[in-house]
Parts: structure tokens; sequence; C-alpha cells
């Protein structure tokens, strides 16, 4: 009697040894797996650093990628739309901006200073930078498509919603371009700077943080 019960008890010990290591193990497979899918964080940096590099490969130019603590994020109009009119909030003593870098990352420009971009808002402890890269950026041959120009149309309307007096409005077919809102109001087109003469992109930057 006393051996069968030993034999129960060492049994019991076995299974529930068992019963923890398969545990362990789950719980080891599970980690790896999720510490090898990337974070929105990780696939958002990977979208643009392919761009950057890609480009470089193909043309022979040496763009700087971004780092782990980008603050340039990929937005909708929706979005764009909604953090307008959210700083529209903002005070005169306590001002609040929405930065937009429009354009595509097939764009040269964009590409080369994009990490440019990116250093002076970190910086300025700015939080985000926006890039609206929509189809119309890349489509512009459809320019006199009825369809196209009513939705290109809608879009301006959302950049255009409340204008500076003294600031262009947005005018969605010229790229790239970068805007600056104060209180949800545009106060910095830098298509008019380019159109100057007088501005490169290294000033473009610096004047539209200065803001």
């Amino acid at each position: 009697m006393a051996r069968s019960v030993r034999r129960n008890k060492t049994q019991f010990v076995l299974r529930k040894e068992l019963i923890i290591l398969v545990l362990i193990l789950v719980a080891m497979i599970v980690t790896t797996v999720c510490l090898s899918i990337p974070s929105a964080g990780e696939k958002r940096l990977e979208e643009f650093n392919t761009a950057i590099t890609t480009y470089n490969s193909t043309n022979n130019t040496s763009f700087t990628t971004l780092d782990e603590d980008s603050v340039i994020r990929k937005a909708s109009i929706k979005k764009v739309s909604s953090e307008i009119k959210s700083d529209a909030k903002g005070t005169e003593e306590n001002p609040r901006y929405t930065y937009v870098l429009y354009g595509s990352l097939s764009d040269s420009i964009i590409l080369q200073y994009l990490s440019a971009i990116d250093t002076e808002a970190q910086r300025r402890e700015v939080k985000v930078v926006y890039l609206y890269s929509s189809e119309k950026v890349d489509k512009q041959e459809d320019k006199d498509d009825v369809e196209f120009l009513a939705d290109l149309e809608k879009d301006e309307d959302v950049f255009n919603a409340d204008v500076l007096e003294g600031v262009d409005e947005v005018d969605l077919l010229k790229t790239p371009a970068f805007y600056v809102y104060r209180n949800g109001e545009l106060v910095f087109n830098s298509t008019t700077l380019e159109e100057d003469g007088s501005y490169n992109w290294e000033l473009i930057i610096n004047k539209a943080f200065s803001k």
C-alpha cells in the first residue's frame, strides 16, 4: 500500500513538472513570436528607411535614414483635418502647432530632407511631423480629370480652412511642400519661398520651425 502511495506521489510530481515544463516552453515560443513581429513604429520606420536606402542605391546618393526616435508620422487627410481643428483651441499664450510635410516617398527632395526635418523637429521638441502622401502626389497626369479635381478640392478645403493673411493658400498640385499651422491657422507655406528662389530647403526647414 505504501509503495502504491509513493508511486502515485511520484507520478503526480512528474506530471506537475511536465506541465510546468510545457507551460515554460509555450511561454518562450509566444514571447519569441511576439518579439519577432515588428511594432507599428518599426514598420513605419522601415517604410521610410527602405524608401531612402532604395533611392540611395539606385541613384548613388547618401541621404540619411531616420533613427528610432523619429517623430515623422504618415497621416490620412482625416488625421490632418482632425489635428488642425484640434489645434485651433490653442491660444497666443499657449499656441498649438501642426506640421505637415506634403509629398511622396518617391520624391528626391522629401527623401533627402526627411532626416533633417526630423532632426530639427526633435531639437525643438516637436512631438510629431505628419507626412501626408496621397495618390494626388503621384498622379499629376490626372489633373484634367473631373473626379480627380473634385477630390483634390476637398483636400485643399481642409488645408485652407483658415489661412493667415499674407500666406498663400495651399495648392496640392505643387509638391513637395511643408505647411505649418498655428492654432488651426495656416501660417507657413514653403512653396511661396521656393518660387521666390531665395530659399533652399535648409532655410525652409529652419523658417518653418521658427513660426
